[in-house]
């Protein structure tokens, strides 16, 4: 006679203790040095540096120190922070060495130095060290920005220019990081302001609400800011390529990857810039609404690899926490999914079902933006 399956039964957890239990589990991942073992840039599988998986770790240990006041969390942290400071990830004193992808460029765009900028920026005054902060700005005003159309530039980091960063969800990510900056830097405050001035023109969306990958300012203003500098002619290359990428359904795939995370990013600029008109706009109006449609729920399940967001129930639920008039029983079944998708409860991570489970893992730092509420989660039951 075989033996019987074990019983599953529910449990209950809070955020709170889930950002703990992950905390207490990256402690073994940290590397002599404070840093956390690099990724691969999800279905890119690009061999990257350890900065970004730091960054994420940095924000959840001084969350976790914050909630607890465990010393333990603190010195994690602290180390994590001294990494991201040392001259190994900025061997020129500009830019954080991101990447290593041949041909590629070793600051990884925007999106490579925006999570160091935000960790340091919002772990600086939980770890009481002003320094974490002042160099967050430094790097941050190191990116030179075109007011005429509310954009950066990447800078590698040798400290060369290297025009703007075309994808969008990269200069949302980047403009959060500042926003983290913002009430002490009145520079970094105006430009992020501007980015949010010129967003309605720089993001682009399908007919049913889709965000274009791309940005695309009005062609004028294009051929004028490239007109002053010639290393910004890639910007061009959008009006180039604009009806290809309107037709192809792999580039469209992609987009609806990148949707949620596109929006992940728009709900930190809308925390901490909650009264600026581009919220009250049609087109972000829509862009939200469209993560509520059949038509997204049917193309996310007919995608082959899995682009954009890597946890994209956690996402979703800050999406909705910021955007949407939810009940907390939509954010709790959210971030219940979430677990039962991506969580290992015997590691304590997030690394079930994973490609690249170093970054994944680290992606927990979500929950540091969500309130502390308890959620279910199934628990096999071996004792029967």
């Amino acid at each position: 006679m075989s033996e019987p399956e074990p019983e599953t039964e529910m449990e209950t957890i809070t955020t709170h203790e889930l950002l703990e239990r992950s905390a207490r589990a990256a402690l073994k991942l940290q590397r002599e040095d404070g840093s956390f073992p690099p990724g691969r840039n999800g279905v890119y599988d690009e061999p990257e540096t350890p900065v970004r998986t730091t960054s994420h770790w940095l924000t959840t240990l001084s969350k976790v120190y914050e909630i607890t006041g465990d010393e333990e969390f603190a010195e994690a942290a602290n180390d994590a922070a001294d990494y991201l400071l040392s001259d190994e990830v900025r061997p020129y004193g500009y830019t954080f060495h991101s990447r290593n992808a041949e041909g590629k460029d070793k600051c990884d765009g925007l999106v490579g130095q925006s999570g160091a900028i935000r960790s340091l920026a919002r772990s600086g005054a939980i770890l009481k060290r002003p320094e974490l902060t002042e160099t967050a700005a430094s790097v941050f005003s190191l990116h030179p920005f075109e007011d005429r159309i509310g954009l950066w530039e990447r800078v590698e980091i040798t400290g060369q220019k290297l025009s703007f960063d075309r994808t969008l969800n990269h200069q949302i990510f980047f403009a959060g990081a500042g926003s983290y900056l913002a009430d002490n830097y009145p520079a970094i405050d105006w430009r992020v302001e501007c980015f949010l001035d010129n967003l309605v023109t720089n993001l682009r969306i399908h007919d049913n609400g889709l965000v274009k990958h791309f940005v695309r300012p009005h062609i004028q203003d294009v051929l004028a800011v490239v007109s002053r500098a010639p290393r910004r002619k890639n910007l061009a290359w959008n009006e180039i390529v604009f009806h290809y990428y309107s037709r192809s359904d792999d580039h469209r795939f992609k987009e609806v990857g990148y949707h949620p995370v596109v929006l992940v990013g728009l709900s930190a600029l809308k925390r901490n810039y909650p009264n600026h008109r581009v919220w009250k706009h049609e087109k972000l109006k829509r862009a939200v609404e469209y993560i509520e449609s059949g038509t997204y729920s049917n193309e996310r399940a007919e995608m082959d690899e899995q682009y954009g967001a890597m946890v994209p129930a956690l996402v979703l639920a800050r999406v909705k926490n910021v955007f949407c008039e939810v009940s907390e029983n939509v954010i709790k079944s959210l971030v219940a999914e979430g677990l039962a998708t991506n969580y290992n409860f015997d590691s304590n991570t997030l690394t079930k079902d994973s490609n690249d489970s170093a970054y994944q893992a680290a992606q927990i730092r979500h929950l540091v933006n969500l309130p502390n509420i308890s959620v279910q989660y199934p628990h096999r039951n071996d004792s029967h």
